[in-house]
């Protein structure tokens, strides 16, 4: 059993409360937290949750948790724990939307990268899930354990939680996730059984073919086909020599050129023309800035504001310069400007005299080439060919035919291994069928077996099985339990009884006799019975090996007791042994038992120790 002790809470600017305020959570078996209404008295079971869980029973978002009226922008809060014999520590700081969260075991930091993760080993580390913590911690005559205001089913999945019975629904899903996995390879195989029972019912195997005598083309015909395709290469080698020959002629004689042509001399000015344009454009682009500084200048002789004279005489001659300078840049400007287009003029000039200079001397050149390349034996006429071509015609019709006759013989026998090869294959396939048919059916008996077996398991793991057997005792026990704290409360004027019918938990209140549910009982007999459940829970979680924790607020619920009822309810919570109880109260208090004021100002509440 993990024994868990809640020591010492610090918080600054959460919910009402202002910045360093602590409170000892063992320290006394039963403590009174006093103030009006509003001041923060509730506010720090929600803070507890917040850190050890991070959230809250009323969900409020962790960006509505600072104070508003503080002008802090940061919340921060720690708590002490021990878990058995190690210690540890939580703390949570949160700026914004930036949270840091640090967690602590006997000094270490064993916090997790991700937050989300160190919450997960937080939970761990107290072994109660957030729904049961909060309830075994914090009930209010607002907020009622969920136990008792639930629906009946719901009841009974508190108790399932609350039992640590989950392992044996968890056992039944694996049951049942395994239970449909062998039904669906069972459904496989039976699918399979009976695909291949089509299959050997079904199939017709044919007989074997036999093969046609392979033939081959007459060796003669192809090579006097050879010889004559040879000398018709050669005859058509000499058709392509007089073609290229004459088309070479052709070409020459198209050729203009000048042979006395001599080649220009170079433009001298090249790099002081590229230099007198690039002055240009920057002498452009500096004019240009000057008329925009001076369409910038901007002259009043009079304030718009006041209307007295103004002193513009520095403008004046701002102006005046920017003219002058602009003057003389376009005088520049304009002087250069005739040089550079009498340069480019004279530069195209040399550009088109290169230029034919050079298509010139590229005539001369091919001329020069098609003269030496031009052969003046070849005759400019084509030599006869006509017989060759017809025989070569005659020839290759008898080849084709023979070509025919192979090509038919060949497709039959192709036929014929194709259809000796499915004969075989279909012969192979019904002899592995067999085998397999076989193998389907000894899984078929192997699944049967598997799955006759999880089923009985699936039944024994369900809700109805062993977690319906073991939450029958447990809420007996539990049943007996808190009426032994309800005959206290109520000095044995009632009982309640548990009823469990399938997925359903009920729960009737007997008074005199006679049975009644649970919602039709007064105010007063549900605090008593929301307490005794409440401490019942706690022993029975101590008894069945679970975490037991020491603290509980109690918030308001003595607005509904009387006098008796209170003192009952009092006398019942110093008897609990390891049970750090906060009564919450604005118009209770007990002379028996300590007290902490939380007192508010300018909407700031503080506790005063």
């Amino acid at each position: 059993m993990s024994v868990i002790q809640l020591q010492k809470l610090k918080f600054s600017n959460m919910f009402s409360y202002g910045k360093n305020n602590e409170i000892d959570l063992n320290t006394n078996r039963m403590t009174q937290l006093t103030a009006y209404n509003g001041v923060g008295k509730s506010s720090i079971a929600l803070i507890i949750q917040e850190l050890l869980y991070s959230k809250n029973i009323k969900n409020i978002k962790k960006g509505d948790i600072l104070n508003r009226y503080d002008k802090e922008k940061t919340w921060s809060g720690s708590i002490d724990f021990s878990v058995d014999v190690k210690q540890y520590n939580v703390s949570v700081t949160r700026t914004g939307a930036s949270t840091k969260v640090i967690l602590l075991e006997d000094g270490v930091d064993i916090s997790e990268h991700k937050i989300l993760d160190t919450y997960k080993k937080i939970q761990g580390i107290l072994n109660l899930e957030f729904d049961i913590f909060s309830q075994i911690t914090y009930q209010s005559s607002i907020d009622l354990l969920d136990f008792l205001k639930a629906t009946d089913t719901n009841r009974k999945k508190f108790l399932i939680n609350l039992f640590n019975l989950e392992k044996y629904i968890a056992i039944g899903e694996k049951v049942k996730v395994r239970a449909n996995e062998v039904d669906k390879e069972l459904a496989k195989l039976q699918v399979e059984g009976k695909t291949i029972s089509s299959f050997l019912d079904s199939t017709s195997i044919p007989d074997y073919m036999d093969f046609l005598e392979e033939q081959e083309l007459d060796n003669a015909i192809v090579i006097e086909i050879a010889d004559i395709e040879h000398s018709l290469n050669t005859i058509a080698d000499t058709c392509k020599k007089i073609d290229k020959n004459n088309m070479l002629i052709k070409e020459r004689e198209s050729l203009s050129f000048d042979m006395s042509m001599v080649e220009p001399e170079t433009f001298a000015y090249i790099e002081e023309y590229q230099t007198l344009k690039a002055d240009l454009i920057s002498l452009n682009n500096d004019t240009a800035r000057l008329r925009k500084e001076l369409n910038s200048v901007k002259i009043n002789d009079k304030c718009p504001s006041c209307g007295q004279d103004i002193d513009n005489s520095h403008l004046v001659k701002m102006q005046s310069d920017l003219k002058s300078k602009i003057a003389n840049n376009t005088e520049i400007y304009e002087t250069n400007l005739v040089k550079a287009k009498q340069w480019s003029l004279q530069l195209e000039e040399y550009q088109n005299s290169k230029r034919a200079y050079v298509n010139n001397q590229s005539d001369i050149r091919r001329f020069e080439q098609l003269t030496q390349m031009i052969d003046t034996q070849i005759p400019s006429d084509y030599p006869n060919h006509q017989a060759l071509a017809t025989r070569k015609q005659e020839l290759q019709h008898i080849l084709l035919e023979q070509k025919a006759k192979i090509k038919e013989i060949t497709s039959h026998n192709k036929s014929v291994s194709a259809n000796n090869a499915k004969v075989d294959a279909l012969k192979e396939q019904q002899s592995e069928f067999l085998i397999r048919q076989d193998g389907v059916k000894k899984g078929i008996l192997v699944k049967s077996g598997q799955s006759a077996s999880l089923s009985i398991l699936k039944k024994a793991f369900s809700t109805t099985g062993i977690v319906a057997f073991k939450l029958e005792n447990l809420t007996k026990e539990l049943e007996a339990t808190i009426n032994y704290y309800l005959s206290v409360l109520s000095d044995g004027q009632f009982h309640i009884e548990f009823s469990l019918n399938k997925e359903k938990l009920n729960i009737d209140v007997v008074s005199n006799g006679v049975a009644a549910p649970i919602e039709t009982t007064s105010g007063g007999e549900f605090s008593r019975i929301q307490t005794s459940i409440l401490l019942a829970i706690r022993k029975l979680l101590s008894t069945l090996g679970g975490s037991s924790i020491n603290l509980l607020f109690l918030d308001e619920i003595t607005g509904v007791l009387d006098d008796e009822g209170k003192e009952k309810l009092v006398e019942v919570l110093q008897k609990e042994n390891d049970l750090n109880v906060f009564l919450i109260s604005h118009d209770f208090t007990h002379p028996l038992i300590e007290k902490v004021d939380i007192i508010k100002e300018n909407n700031i509440s503080t506790i005063q120790k």
